[in-house]
This record gives C-alpha cells, sequence and structure tokens, in this order.
C-alpha cells in the first residue's frame, strides 16, 4: 500500500493504513477523509482514500480521490496506474484510462500490472495489434512474469499464432503448474480442434487452481453444454455468475442450456441479459451473444441482424489481423469451368451432412469445377466416404490456419465460395472474412443472415426470405426455383423395418412426432401440443430423447397441463437408416414455431409423414413451409398458432382425411423437387453462372431470381 509523498504521515493516516490492511475498509474511510482534510495538499493522503473507496466498490468516488492524487503527483507511477485502472471500467472513460496506465509504464517500466491493464484495454477495444504490441514490451523488461506470459499467448491466439500461444501457455504452466488462465488457454486450444474431452480435463484443472475464477467456470460450463452434460452446466454457469454477476457471456450461455433443457421459467428470468445484450447489438457495440442462439429466440428479423452484424464484424477484425500482409487480390477471368469451392465443417455424419449426401456427385464437370474445403472432423462414417467421392477435389484443411486455409483457397484459383456454416459450431468463419473468392455465399448451415459484407449472396427462395425482407440480410438474395433446401435423393435409405410395440408406441394411437433437438421446443409450441392431446384423446407424442433434465422437465410440463405422462414418449437417437425406418410409424409431424424443423422435416416427408407447420416471422421458422410448398401440400401450413391447432386436430381427427394426406404426399414424393438433387443441382449452377457474369462484368452483388434468368451459351 506504498503512496506518494513524504515518508512521515500524521498519526491518523497510520491508524487508517492499518485499519485498511486488516480489511476494515469501512471503519477506514473516516479516518483517511480526516487525514485528508489536514493535509489537502499532500498526494499521498488522497491517493490512500482513493484506494480504499475503490476498494470498496465506490467507483465515482474512488475516481475522483485519485485523480486529485495525480493531480497533486502528474509522475507518480502509482497513482496514474490506479486512476487509470479505476477509468478503465467507466463507458466514455477509455481515452483518459489508457493515458493514465501509459504514463504510469512511463515512469515506472517495470510495473506488470500497468501493461496488463493497459494490454487489456486496448484489447477490449478492438485494438489487437497495440495490445499485443504493449503486452510483449511488458514481457522484454519483466521476463517470465506469468500474468504478462499468459495474457500475451492470449492475445497471439486471437491473431492466428496459436502454436507460439500454446508454446507460451506450456512454459508459463512449468514455472507455475497452478496458473489457472493458462490451464485455460490450452482448454480453449483444444476446444477448438474439436477435441472436447482434451478440452474438459483441461477446464477442469483450470477450475481446481482457481475456482475463483468466473472466466474458468464459463468455458468449463459452455465446454459440458457442447458435451450433452447440461446439469454439470448450468452448475458451472450458476458458479461463474456467483462470482461475478454481470458476466453477460456466462449469463447468456446459461440461458441455452435452460432452453436445451426446457427450463422455461428459468429462462425468462434471464430475459432481462438477454434484452441488455440485443440492445448492445442494436447500438452497434459488440454483442456477446451467438447469432444462431438468437435464431432460436422469439425476438425481431431487426434484432437477430444486429446480433450477426456484431458478430460478423468481430470475425472481419479478428481475420484482418490474423491475415498477414495487404487484402488478397483476385483475378476475375473468363476460363472453360467455374471454380466453386464448397467450406464446411459437415462433411461427416451430421444433420447438414445428411442434406448434402447426394447434391455434389451431380454438378456439371464439364462446366463446373468443384471443390470441398473441410475444416470439421474425419469422423470416418460413410458420409465422410461418400463425401470424399463426390467431390473434384477434396481438400482437407484442419491443420491449416485460417490464413493458411485462406491462401489455399485462393491459390487454386476459386471463383465462388459457399459458406456452409455461418456463425455455427466448429465454423471458422474467419477463412471467409479473409476474403479468398472474389464471390462469397452462404447456404443452408446458418438459416438466417449473416451480418457480414464479405458474404455477397444468400442462396434462398421466396417463401424463407419472401420479399420484402431484404431489409433484414447483408447478403443479395439468390432465389432458387422451389426450395432452397437440397435432400437425398427419394426414395431414402432405410434401415430394417419396425414396429410401433418395437419402439414402445401404442400399436392402435394416433402418433404426434417431433423429432428434433429440444432447444427448439419453446413454450408456445409445446402449449399447442398439449391442447392437440387433450383434443384428439387416443393420441401420444413422441418426441426425440435428449438430456436426463430435458426429458423430466417436459414430462412434468406435461402432467402440468392435465394430461398424463405417459402419453409422452421418447425416441433414444439412433444411426440415420434406423432413424427413417421408425420415424415413418408416426401419423404426423408437428413443427416447432420460432427455429422450426429443417432435416427434421425433410425426414418426415420423405418416409411419409405429413407436417403441420406454422409460418413463422423468420428464415428458420419457415423451412417448414417452403418445403410443404414444394411437395404439394400448402394446405399444411398454417399462418397462425390457431390455425396450425385447428388443422393438426382435424386432420388427427378425421382417419380419411389423414389417409387422404398421406396418399397425396406418397404420390407427390418421387417427382418432388425438394427430393431431385440433380434438379437442385442444376438451379444452383445457373445462379453461380450468373454471379459470375456479373463479378465478370464488374456489378455488384444483387437481387438474383434464377427462375428468371436467360439461358447462357456459356459459362
Amino acid at each position: 500500500m506504498s503512496a506518494p509523498g513524504p515518508a512521515t504521515p500524521d498519526p491518523l493516516l497510520e491508524r487508517a493504513m492499518t485499519l485498511h490492511r486488516a480489511g476494515q475498509r469501512t471503519e477506514a474511510e473516516p479516518l483517511y477523509r480526516q487525514a485528508v482534510a489536514r493535509h489537502a495538499n499532500d498526494a499521498r493522503y488522497h491517493y490512500l482514500l482513493g484506494l480504499c473507496l475503490l476498494e470498496l466498490g465506490r467507483l465515482p468516488a474512488g475516481t475522483e480521490a485519485m485523480a486529485e492524487a495525480v493531480r497533486l503527483a502528474p509522475q507518480n507511477a502509482n497513482a496514474n496506474y490506479a486512476l487509470g485502472r479505476a477509468l478503465a471500467g467507466q463507458p466514455g472513460a477509455e481515452t483518459r484510462a489508457a493515458q493514465h496506465l501509459a504514463k504510469a509504464i512511463e515512469r515506472a517500466p517495470a510495473m506488470p500490472e500497468a501493461y496488463l491493464e493497459l494490454g487489456n484495454l486496448l484489447s477490449r477495444a478492438g485494438r489487437i495489434k497495440p495490445a499485443i504490441e504493449c503486452l510483449r514490451t511488458g514481457l522484454e523488461r519483466v521476463p517470465n512474469h506469468p500474468g504478462l506470459a499468459v495474457n500475451y499467448a492470449n492475445l497471439l491466439y486471437q491473431a492466428g499464432k496459436r502454436d507460439e500461444a500454446v508454446a507460451l501457455w506450456r512454459s508459463a504452466l512449468e514455472r507455475e503448474p497452478n496458473l489457472a488462465a493458462a490451464r485455460a488457454g490450452l482448454g480453449i486450444d483444444r476446444r477448438n480442434r474439436g477435441d472436447m474431452a482434451g478440452a474438459e480435463e483441461e477446464f477442469r484443472r483450470a477450475v481446481g487452481a482457481g475456482p475463483r475464477n468466473a472466466e474458468c467456470r464459463f468455458n468449463l460450463g459452455a465446454t459440458l453444454r457442447h458435451r450433452g452434460n447440461f446439469a454439470g452446466a448450468i452448475d458451472e454457469l450458476k458458479k461463474a455468475l456467483a462470482v461475478d454477476p454481470d458476466f453477460i457471456r456466462a449469463a447468456l450461455e446459461l440461458a441455452r442450456c435452460y432452453q436445451s433443457v426446457c427450463a422455461w421459467e428459468d429462462l425468462a428470468k434471464l430475459g432481462p441479459a438477454l434484452e441488455r445484450d440485443f440492445a448492445a447489438a442494436e447500438a452497434g457495440n459488440p454483442a456477446r451473444m451467438s447469432p444462431f442462439f438468437a435464431l432460436s429466440i422469439d425476438t425481431t428479423e431487426a434484432r437477430r441482424l444486429a446480433v450477426a452484424r456484431a458478430r460478423a464484424e468481430q470475425t472481419r477484425a479478428r481475420a484482418e489481423l490474423e491475415w498477414p500482409g495487404p487484402p488478397i487480390q483476385h483475378r476475375i477471368e473468363m476460363r472453360d469451368r467455374i471454380r466453386i469451392g464448397y467450406l464446411s465443417s459437415d462433411f461427416r455424419d451430421h444433420a447438414v451432412g445428411h442434406l448434402f449426401a447426394d447434391l455434389f456427385q451431380h454438378h456439371d464437370r464439364a462446366r463446373f469445377q468443384v471443390t470441398a474445403y473441410s475444416v470439421g472432423p474425419d469422423d470416418g462414417s460413410a458420409y465422410r466416404a461418400r463425401f470424399e467421392r463426390s467431390f473434384e477435389r477434396f481438400t482437407d484443411l484442419r491443420g491449416e490456419s485460417n490464413a493458411g486455409a485462406a491462401r489455399r483457397i485462393h491459390e487454386d484459383g476459386t471463383d465462388i465460395l459457399v459458406d456452409m456454416n455461418g456463425a455455427t459450431a466448429l465454423a471458422r468463419f474467419e477463412i471467409s472474412a479473409m476474403r479468398p473468392a472474389p464471390v462469397q455465399a452462404s447456404y443452408v448451415g446458418f438459416p438466417g443472415s449473416t451480418g457480414a459484407a464479405f458474404i455477397d449472396y444468400a442462396l434462398t427462395d421466396r417463401i424463407v426470405t419472401p420479399p420484402g425482407s431484404e431489409a433484414h440480410y447483408a447478403e443479395a438474395f439468390c432465389y432458387l426455383p422451389d426450395c432452397y433446401m437440397p435432400n437425398p435423393a427419394w426414395p431414402p435409405e432405410r434401415g430394417a423395418a419396425t414396429t410401433r410395440e418395437a419402439e414402445g408406441l401404442p400399436p392402435d394411437a394416433l402418433v404426434f412426432c417431433c423429432l428434433g433437438a429440444h432447444y427448439k421446443i419453446e413454450r408456445a409450441s409445446f402449449e399447442r401440443w398439449m391442447a392437440l392431446l387433450k383434443r384428439v384423446p387416443r393420441s401420444v407424442l413422441w418426441l426425440l430423447g435428449g438430456s436426463p433434465e430435458g426429458e423430466w422437465r417436459l414430462l412434468d410440463a406435461t402432467e402440468a397441463h392435465g394430461v398424463m405422462a405417459k402419453r409422452l414418449m421418447f425416441a433414444p437417437r439412433r444411426p440415420k437408416p434406423e432413424h427413417l425406418a421408425r420415424l415413418a410409424l408416426a401419423d404426423l409431424m408437428l413443427d416447432t414455431f420460432t427455429y422450426g424443423g429443417h432435416t427434421t422435416v425433410s425426414d418426415a416427408l420423405a418416409v411419409g409423414v405429413p407436417v403441420v407447420t406454422r409460418r413463422g416471422d423468420s428464415f428458420a421458422g419457415r423451412v417448414g413451409a417452403s418445403m410443404l410448398a414444394a411437395v404439394g401440400l400448402p394446405e399444411l401450413i398454417a399462418d397462425t398458432a390457431e390455425a396450425y391447432e385447428a388443422l393438426a386436430a382435424r386432420i388427427a381427427s378425421d382417419p380419411a382425411e389423414l389417409a387422404a394426406v398421406k396418399a397425396k404426399l406418397a404420390a407427390r414424393l418421387p417427382t418432388a423437387s425438394p427430393f431431385d438433387p440433380k434438379r437442385l443441382a442444376r438451379n444452383l449452377e445457373r445462379g453461380y453462372a450468373e454471379m459470375w457474369w456479373r463479378r465478370l462484368a464488374g456489378e455488384p452483388a444483387g437481387l438474383i431470381d434464377v427462375a428468371a434468368l436467360p439461358e447462357r451459351v456459356s459459362v
């Protein structure tokens, strides 16, 4: 508790300092004030009063006292550091904070705390390069300081220098084995490489070393959620918030957990945290919310776009930091074949991978060169092998840095890069942000606007993104005829036939189903389902199994609505062919509202199960409507929740009408456009050709309606 000024203090000050050192700050404060009144021109008195007030959490008064200490002793390093630190957390005071921290470094070049505070301040402002330089200088002047080393490594990792960062974390742990922040850095690296089990191990060790470290508990909680351990995730995230109640990322992650286990009351309590983050994004400030999470929250399209824009800007800034040298320069020239690159983490046994299983092999190789750029795991599945055979070239970029991957895509001469992830799990959106191709489009993986200026087009259709919704998209629309959704060719590959008895279903009941992820089941959908079970007495609801927490909450909610819990049944996860075989046992699928079924709707229709959907107010909520319209069943699309319930009740209560709907679906499936990947490939190619023609002509990206395009003689 050193202070600026002469070495002979007032006895009153000495008593205050004794109380302060003993942790009795409340008792020390009035003594400090009395001492300050006696020595108004002595900087050390104001400094010690300021420290006491700041430690008591009285930020305005503490800042005022510290500012007076600096006025009286402008060259004192400790006072400048304390004032800079106090100002760093105050909106609009960042510039002043940086000035005082820089002054502290100037006067005390070996003060590690000042480098750390200034580096963190610059980092929060998005000024990563100056932050890296600040911490590098600090390490040069205070070698082997663990805090400086870890924070420097954190910034290097953000800048794409991952191997160098990992080496620094490991070196710091050799000197200080219980350094929680370094352990957490290794956990983040393992998580980003897809090693969730290894990440969990590192984060558990980090929490053991720093149980009061909210960031470590947040990272452990997020990893546990990814691994499906929602109870463990909720526990860790609650502990993170107990340490830091204002930790917005922990609150948002906790909201995702509650959503995944259908804990609707708990989710509602976090509404203020969601509201604050949406408001931050709308104001143009960095948002902490995942754009993918925003798709499943009942909010406006304008707010979802604001979140996506905020995340895309953060992605662009990271990409700019990682990319060495000037921006990529593209060669725009005529060639025999347009070069298309598909960038995805899902060339594997994954819901998105299932949709694309038959598409790529149908591209016209005389007109298009088609390359896969894979950034996801090789799961050794039959799907992975199928993708490797389907492309002209299959390039695994897992071992490449973002900059290395972008360089590879550029050096391949890719004309159009199709990003199939956007802001989703395992995505590496920074690659697209580096602009490795002159034309870039998004497709399927992210059902909404990416918010990115570096994505030119969204491949879509007129139902999921109807005319008039352009204001909620950063991309220009490329409208595909029929439905935008890819699907395997009909009929699908099914496993061995099964029976209702074998699946635990009553043989003579009307089986409603919704075999999708629990996070999509919001209260509004569930309430309509319960009303349907009451209106159709001999009916059951068949849901996909999830976490134990999610299942028992849904069972409790069923009984709370006056419906016997035994009418709610859960299907365990199965390999896709087996899943399709059992899905055919259902009578009618009930879609969810905010984030509707996508692959789940495709699967149901493919095996002859009709789907009732409500036309949502967003891309993610309108995919079911698009699919139904394309298979010729628009009568199964409702425009309100009330109409949805009435429609499903009518069909389920009338065996003849249900049979007629099933017969109509069965008759249309063999020629339905959503299950004709060859037809979709032709439509995509016409869209790609138009994008490329416009780029050759120097035209900006703009609306493309593939159905209205003239036939081109050549590409």
